[in-house]
């Protein structure tokens, strides 16, 4: 049923479209002020209709469709696409009134709604669709599905998979999702047999465990979901703001949660296409290994050099491989990438092929290839023919076809390209490397339970502090690192002095041994060097006097109220790195590890991981930086201890854990790794409140 059908919106497409892909049911025109339209008659409102309307395409302004969806809700429609935008897309206080309103009032119903703000839905089975695209084009056993939360996005994404040879059973436009979210969808497609690939395009994710348990179903069930999602900046969190009415979260805390999960994310919307281009008629490949095959030196060249840039395996052919190859081809020198040097005979042209698709350590095999423009390259188009039957018939990892650029098709490239159904055609060299390379699942074993808890005692603390206070507050040094040692995370020797007690002071320099190193404990304070309230090297216990007097007097001048002084030793050489859990507004804590100290902001140089991390994931943070050399003992340095300091980062999982909601962040910055063990030098937890 076509709600506010009318020749000045989008409605009179979308009854063309359901009359040109044939949908078989009745369509409805309701629409107060006219009794006919397109030949067909009209009616007044929801009531005057002769049956109950199961579908509603609602192409009415904000506050009609909340009207017309608390009406459909007593006649028992099951679903429906809302078009209307002002529901608080840009923030605005009343858009958000109206948004929860419509919240409600679905919650009161059953029905099932697509949108508000978005374009619709089609679904090429039932032949159904309520997206105003006149050139849309959907088949009814697609391969791809394809979900976006933007309409616009969404019809540009499927005419650039269309265009590669890649067949869409599914497009909908989710729009701000108050409705149905990406969850419900996925969730959906993963029980459909002929989809193989779920692709999505995100700015934000309402309901994260929902959505991270639909993509486990949906791989369960052999589906691969690719993702392009925004929030890779604090500009583009800030659009997603303005375009969906939520706040979109890190890409760097997506991913650590995606890898987990399998999803392949795209970094561009080119390569969520192209990415759907593969799998639409290839396998997954199992690993990251590429056997590479050309019959150009300089794409031999280009190709090797994209490929260090880009980080992408290229297997190492095995003299079996080698022997095969020469056997077919005398005059091939064997390497990876392959250079054939021309266009083979197609009995060659398979042997080459063979040979590297049998080679145990590819994964999987990519050939340069440009489809011909016109008739009459039959050497060629003979061994294209080949190349698919083999597809067919015996190869067992994918095999992908791309051309070294991106370029026009014409009508007889996409007349060619139907006739190769098995090969997927990609395009552009390091498009197709950074594309294949992701593909691959991450591998990672399932996450293990951690062995470290809080005591009740903790927990039961912090409760009674977070419920007095109505917003996230600071705990300060002392109790941060005492909350740590409950995980093992060990501290240098120090000892807590009450106020400004110089004697106190004194005694606990001389307990633990000059150099020392004097601090001021306040939790109002985050960086406390920053403002000159730490002062290091302190190596006699006049040097300790003489900085607790400074440091009361910087305290008055700074306004800072002191909790107390803490005396620690003072720790020399190692490496310095930050460990700490970061709250995603979106994704939630994320474990963070790279470099600490005055170099956390210059460098950038971090790595993130899931909370309740094990070894592997733990090693892998660390390997993925480039303080990793430093650990491992740069041009002659003594190495850290690495078991160490992967226990401080499994730590640090375990706390978010076990503090859960109550956490908001924490941070040990510097940790000092040595060879002798970590020591956490700072260390602030902030609550929740």
């Amino acid at each position: 049923m076509l709600v506010g059908a009318s020749d000045h919106n989008w409605s009179a497409r979308v009854r063309g479209n359901l009359s040109r892909l044939g949908y078989p049911g009745k369509v409805y025109l309701v629409n107060p002020n006219r009794s006919e339209l397109w030949e067909q008659r009209c009616y007044p409102n929801l009531s005057a209709l002769p049956e109950s309307p199961d579908h509603l395409a609602v192409f009415l302004p904000a506050e009609q469709t909340i009207e017309t969806i608390e009406a459909a809700s007593v006649l028992g429609s099951r679903s429906a696409s809302l078009f209307a935008a002002g529901f608080g897309e840009g923030g605005d206080a009343v858009g958000k009134d109206r948004a929860a309103r419509l919240r409600n009032a679905l919650s009161r119903s059953s029905i099932a709604a697509v949108g508000p703000n978005c374009m619709g839905l089609c679904v090429g089975r039932s032949k159904f669709a309520t997206i105003p695209d006149e050139h849309l084009n959907i088949v009814q056993h697609g391969s791809v599905a394809l979900v976006a939360q933007s309409g616009m996005l969404m019809q540009t994404l499927s005419r650039g998979i269309e265009s590669g040879g890649g067949s869409l059973s599914y497009l909908i436009s989710c729009g701000n999702q108050i409705g149905l979210t990406f969850a419900d969808y996925i969730l959906h497609l993963s029980s459909d047999h002929d989809v193989r690939v779920i692709a999505c395009y995100i700015e934000a994710i309402p309901k994260v465990s929902a959505f991270f348990s639909a993509v486990r179903k949906a791989r369960q069930n052999g589906k691969t979901v690719v993702v392009t999602k925004i929030g890779g900046s604090e500009k583009s969190r800030r659009a997603a703001l303005a375009h969906t009415g939520s706040l979109s979260g890190s890409l760097q805390a997506f991913d650590v949660f995606a890898r987990e999960e399998g999803i392949v994310r795209a970094e561009t919307i080119e390569d969520l296409v192209e990415s759907c281009i593969f799998l639409s008629r290839a396998p997954r490949p199992g690993g990251r290994n590429i056997g590479l095959i050309t019959n150009s030196g300089a794409l031999k060249a280009l190709a090797t050099e994209a490929g260090e840039t880009l980080n992408v395996s290229f297997a190492e052919l095995s003299p079996a491989t080698g022997g095969t190859v020469t056997a077919a081809v005398p005059d091939i020198e064997v390497s990876n990438p392959l250079d054939t040097k021309r266009t083979l005979s197609t009995e060659q042209y398979l042997a080459v092929v063979e040979a590297v698709h049998d080679d145990p350590a590819v994964d999987m095999v990519l050939v340069a290839e440009e489809l011909p423009r016109a008739a009459g390259i039959d050497r060629k188009v003979s061994n294209f023919r080949a190349l698919d039957a083999y597809i067919a018939t015996k190869a067992s990892k994918p095999i992908v076809c791309f051309s070294p650029v991106t370029g026009a098709d014409n009508q007889y490239i996409t007349s060619l390209r139907r006739e190769l159904p098995r090969i997927a055609w990609l395009r552009d060299l390091n498009k197709t490397l950074r594309v294949a390379s992701r593909l691959a699942p991450a591998g990672n074993p399932p996450l293990v339970a951690s062995h470290l808890h809080a005591s009740d005692g903790l927990r039961q603390s912090l409760m009674r502090m977070a419920a007095s206070h109505g917003e996230p507050f600071a705990l300060n040094e002392q109790v941060s690192k005492k909350i740590l040692g409950e995980f093992g995370i060990r501290t240098a020797r120090e000892a807590f002095v009450k106020r400004m007690d110089m004697e106190e002071a004194a005694r606990a320099g001389r307990e633990i041994g000059f150099p020392v190193v004097l601090k001021v404990v306040s939790a109002a304070v985050a960086h406390k060097s920053d403002v000159g309230l730490v002062l290091v090297n302190l190596s006699s216990e006049s040097d300790l006097r003489q900085a607790v007097q400074l440091l009361s007097k910087r305290c008055d001048a700074l306004g800072v109220c002191a909790e107390g002084l803490l005396v620690a030793q003072h720790i020399t050489g190692g490496v310095e790195v930050i460990v700490g859990v970061h709250r995603d507004p979106e994704m939630g804590p994320v474990v963070m590890f790279g470099s600490g100290g005055i170099h956390l902001e210059l460098l950038r140089d971090v790595a993130f991981g899931p909370p309740g991390l094990d070894d592997t994931r733990a090693r892998k943070m660390i390997s993925s930086t480039r303080v990793a050399d430093l650990i491992k003992g740069y041009r002659g340095s003594e190495p850290g201890d690495l078991e160490a300091l992967v226990g401080a980062i499994k730590a640090m999982g375990a706390l978010a854990i076990e503090l859960g909601d109550l956490l908001e962040s924490a941070e040990i910055n510097p940790l000092i790794v040595r060879t002798d063990g970590i020591y956490a030098l700072d260390a602030l937890l902030v609550m929740r409140g």
